[in-house]
């Protein structure tokens, strides 16, 4: 089982429901039908799992960043939505 290093150094179980939720907010606004978000969702998601799979350990940035890099090649308008929202409300 993979555990989670969060921003303060704490350590939590790795939980896929947290990225397929943060993936579903994501594509909220982004004009797809529920097919297709279900349909993206799924594709990026089996990609980072399959990236997580030989880890025992991983922070949050990495998590984040392999969200991001598998976004960007599949669905570029939501890697570029889900940095507005970081940058507008989350400061990073």
């Amino acid at each position: 089982m993979t555990d989670v290093i969060k921003r303060k150094g704490t350590k939590e179980p790795f939980n896929p429901d947290k990225i397929k939720g943060s993936l579903q907010k994501a594509t909220i606004n982004a004009g797809y039908s529920l097919e297709e978000k279900n349909e993206i969702i799924n594709e990026v998601f089996s990609n980072i799992n399959k990236k997580l799979d030989d880890k025992q350990e991983i922070n949050t940035e990495t998590i984040r960043m392999c969200l991001l890099t598998e976004l960007d090649k599949c669905e570029p308008y939501i890697a570029k939505s889900v940095r507005r929202f970081d940058s507008k409300y989350k400061s990073r």
